[in-house]
């Protein structure tokens, strides 16, 4: 499979929100569309009756109007409930949805959760759990990963619209200069971190022995983010935190977290990898045919990358010795049901809808995201259309959320847990001890804690 000037192909299947960062959108604060010119009534036996209609905010302004619109318009043919969507940019939601969540405003009905923060809005009685709404078996056919971080001291509190999941990228021009060849996909035959190491220090001999061609052997996406690198201490078989959400001592100073940030110090000092870009900066250094190995999305597969060289990709590495244990990247938008809400059932009905049922449907055709519904990934798998390039992404991407995706932090301190993570990952990037950096953001950790016990 080659990969040179395919942006006419679509993955556009693929542009996903993505990554715990979020959807981007348009500057403006909001954007709130009505979703209908139905009539402001439904009729019920011939008697005209009072409409119900749901509030439901969300990011995604600029981004994902012409998707979400339809299927509040498909709910509204096919139920009469009518759904008003607000759309926010990314970065306001969070401070909007703080403000009208704890002013208990009645008029909000339906929340995006982004899902680390799942445990933080039910421990505040920002939402409230699913699980009369959603059979056990309705909430069974969520990918386990998703339920895990939707889910909160045995409750149900946000099921998925989609998940999200990661690649490894590599090109295949460069390796082929130095005589290597990737194998053939195939998630029981993954490429190790070490041999991964192994490979860039041979190629880069090659291709680019004086450093003066600037290619760079191992790049990640996010770097020096939790997001992408836990999964690294996860592939080891270590948390990220106790089972209690609060607990970080015993759990993060182990020797597993130790040889997992003592890989991912030494691919920085060794000069694998370059330090201090942005996410798009490091994306840039594979598209421009500067990069060996690249650990990124699903969503980097439908990037424009340039012309002159072949690329490909495949399932992400684990540990020699860790086979079987290896963890991914996952986590995506979820939705919750205010607590506040004078319409809790019609919500969740609305909720189940878009998750569960057509509406998840359309979702996923029209914003081509990584299904998190067991049934979708097995069509995925079983599927010969997903067997080769375009579609061999999304069969990947169904694998891992279903079968290696290992969730961020469940924890209701999440945000200024992921803060601490963040800073200590890119402490040792730099080069800092690894052993002194863990005890630094255990420390840390414990302090912030606890405030939530």
């Amino acid at each position: 499979m080659k990969m040179s000037k395919r942006l006419s192909v679509m993955l556009a299947l693929l542009f996903a929100v993505c990554m715990v960062f979020g959807a981007c959108g348009k500057s403006s604060a909001t954007t709130s569309l009505p979703n209908s010119d139905a009539e402001s009534k439904t009729v019920d036996n011939g008697n005209e009756t009072a409409q119900t209609t749901l509030n439901f905010m969300i990011t995604g302004a600029g981004v994902w109007e012409d998707k979400l619109g339809p299927i509040a318009d498909k709910y509204f043919e096919e139920t009469g409930v009518k759904v008003n969507i607000e759309y926010y940019e990314h970065t306001n939601y969070f401070p909007a949805l703080e403000a009208k969540m704890s002013a208990k405003s009645s008029d909000l009905d339906i929340i995006g959760v982004d899902v680390p923060m799942t445990s933080g809005y039910a421990e505040k009685g920002y939402i409230i759990p699913l699980n009369e709404y959603f059979s056990e078996n309705e909430i069974n056919e969520f990918v386990p990963a998703a339920i895990d971080a939707g889910s909160w001291k045995g409750d149900f509190y946000a099921p998925p619209m989609n998940t999200s999941a990661a690649a490894l990228y590599y090109n295949e021009t460069l390796l082929a200069e130095a005589g290597i060849t990737i194998p053939e996909a195939d998630p029981n035959n993954r490429l190790t971190w070490e041999e991964l190491v192994e490979m860039a220090e041979k190629a880069l001999a090659i291709v680019d022995p004086d450093g003066t061609k600037g290619i760079n052997g191992i790049v990640f996406e996010q770097a020096n983010t939790a997001y992408q690198m836990l999964s690294l201490p996860n592939s080891l078989g270590e948390a990220s935190i106790g089972s209690d959400g609060y607990s970080v001592e015993g759990v993060i100073d182990t020797e597993g977290w130790i040889k997992a940030m003592t890989f991912y110090r030494d691919v920085f000092e060794s000069g694998l990898s370059p330090r201090g870009l942005t996410s798009a900066e490091y994306q840039g250094t594979f598209t421009s045919g500067k990069t060996l190995f690249f650990i990124g999305g699903t969503w980097c597969a439908n990037l424009e990358y340039a012309d002159g060289f072949e690329w490909n990709y495949t399932y992400c590495p684990a540990f020699e010795g860790y086979e079987n244990s290896v963890a991914t990247p996952t986590g995506s938008w979820h939705l919750g049901v205010s607590a506040y809400s004078e319409k809790a059932e019609a919500a969740a009905d609305f909720v189940k809808y878009l998750t569960l049922n057509e509406g998840n449907d359309m979702w996923l055709e029209m914003n081509g995201d990584v299904p998190a519904r067991t049934s979708v990934v097995e069509a995925y798998m079983a599927d010969e259309a997903y067997a080769e390039y375009p579609k061999s992404i999304q069969r990947i991407a169904a694998y891992e959320a279903a079968n290696t995706a290992a969730p961020r932090p469940v924890t209701p301190a999440y945000s200024e847990y992921e803060s601490i993570l963040n800073a200590m990952l890119s402490d040792i990037s730099n080069g800092a001890d690894v052993e002194e950096a863990l005890n630094n953001c255990v420390e840390q950790a414990n302090s912030i804690m606890a405030k939530y016990k």
